[in-house]
């Protein structure tokens, strides 16, 4: 069921996505909205609650090395959904969920875990987010594909009325100021057996959030770089790509380096529905976290909310299951997956006529509060099911205290396959890194700390 401002009422999907009105105003954040836009108030079933702040964490539990200890530890599902109940839960799952369940009748479950409404993040970041909402002079421009720099430092539109703005909203998604490191590994598994693709030492950040920082480019959106340390055959290749809020004026900047030729080159290919050979070929660069790059090959459309199962406070499937109890056959042991019902921006990507791309439509369902690409679907020319992925988020409890999305999974339907990416510890920094050490030379010289 779609809502509307009262929470319950049926919301129409729209024709287009100039047609979606959003029906609230600047007005109602911090009142029947929370300060960042999502709905304040539980659903009638009770549930979805109330949002009430963000993740309580039970006294003692501190993040360790990398790893933050599970808050819900000993929690047990609410329900379980199975091929035989699925139809039941139709209006809650994805396609690609409906697919994996019926394909996989004997293994494959979701178990539905009690809904916690986790996320919190810095007065900063709210106050900024509250001024873009009364501010004309954040707005996408260039039909969407871009912003402009006013609305850095906050979420752009909390009041989205266009998919655009929720896609724009999901790229600059709140993860810290200062940026994250972290050991990302990605296994593939094809035919039953599971392949250590790449593991790299990877650092992400978005200067958006870096106002006053020295060196910062306020155009630049994001960046992420990292060092290939496994297999053994690749160790020491280095890429990155630096991304901007006017893709169309400055596109994304895409690097690479080779120990073989020993030298940064521009990798121009580093884009839209080419192969990602570091994860196997199961993802294309532009579904690397689900979406990552330009919007301009597909015309993007608001359907509306909804409640969906989506993955929550994944911090079992992270952090509590080894690779060999996580990685089963077909797909990702069930029993290391958490699923909430929490409710979604559900935004259709229709690509444009005379353009190329390997996937004719695709969905996304973005979560209110985090406002992380929580589920994702594609779909190929004939209408049949090409992939589907999931975002598993954690609340990055202590100090910062922010949601945190790097860990994903897409499952290949044309080839029988699947991958899961982003295992590992995750480091948040305590100040940003400076800006020569961003230098993609000094990155491929392996002096980046």
């Amino acid at each position: 069921m779609f809502f509307n401002r009262s929470v319950t009422g049926l919301l129409a999907a729209m024709s287009a996505a100039s047609a979606f009105a959003a029906p609230y105003t600047p007005a109602d954040l911090g009142n029947e909205l929370t300060r960042f836009g999502a709905i304040a108030a539980g659903n009638e079933a009770g549930t979805i609650p109330p949002y009430d702040g963000g993740l309580k964490v039970p006294a003692g539990l501190k993040p360790g090395d990398g790893q933050w200890p599970n808050p819900f530890e000993g929690e047990k599902p609410r329900l379980r959904v199975t091929a035989a109940n699925a139809d039941e839960y139709a209006e809650q799952l994805s396609s690609g969920q409906m697919k994996l369940l019926k394909q996989y009748p004997d293994t494959y479950y979701m178990d539905i875990y009690p809904t916690h409404r986790t996320a919190a993040f810095p007065e900063a970041f709210l106050a900024a987010t509250e001024r873009n909402a009364k501010s004309p002079e954040c707005k996408t421009i260039n039909d969407g594909l871009s912003i402009t720099e006013d609305c850095r430092g906050g979420l752009p539109f909390p009041l989205p009325e266009s998919g655009e703005q929720v896609m724009w909203n999901y790229i600059l998604n709140y993860q810290g100021i200062n940026g994250w490191d972290w050991n990302h590994s990605a296994y593939v598994v094809n035919q039953g057996h599971a392949t250590l693709t790449n593991t790299n030492q990877s650092t992400g950040e978005k200067p958006y959030y870096q106002i006053g920082v020295d060196g910062r480019d306020p155009a630049m959106a994001q960046r992420i770089w990292s060092r290939v340390v496994a297999p053994a055959r690749t160790a020491g290749q280095a890429s990155g790509y630096w991304d901007y809020l006017d893709p169309v004026k400055s596109s994304r900047y895409a690097w690479s380096y080779t120990t073989g030729q020993r030298r940064v080159r521009q990798a121009p290919e580093f884009n839209y529905d080419t192969p990602n050979s570091a994860f196997g070929g199961v993802a294309f660069y532009d579904e690397i976290f689900l979406f990552s790059g330009k919007m301009d090959r597909f015309d993007w459309k608001l359907v509306g909310k909804k409640e969906m199962f989506i993955p929550y406070s994944n911090y079992k499937l992270k952090w509590g299951c080894d690779m060999d109890t996580k990685l089963m056959p077909n797909h990702i042991n069930p029993d290391c997956e958490r699923w909430e019902l929490h409710r979604v921006w559900v935004v259709e990507a229709t690509r444009k006529e005379g353009v190329r791309h390997a996937q004719s439509k695709r969905r996304y369902y973005i979560d209110e509060d985090t406002f992380g690409a929580a589920v994702y679907d594609a779909w190929d020319d004939s209408g049949e099911m090409f992939r589907a992925g999931a975002q598993y988020n954690i609340q990055a409890y202590g100090i910062p205290n922010n949601p945190q999305q790097d860990a994903y999974s897409l499952y290949d339907f044309t080839r029988s396959q699947y991958g899961m990416f982003g295992n590992g510890p995750t480091r948040y920094r305590d100040k940003p890194i400076a800006e020569r050490e961003a230098n993609p030379q000094t990155i491929a010289g392996g002096q980046t700390r």
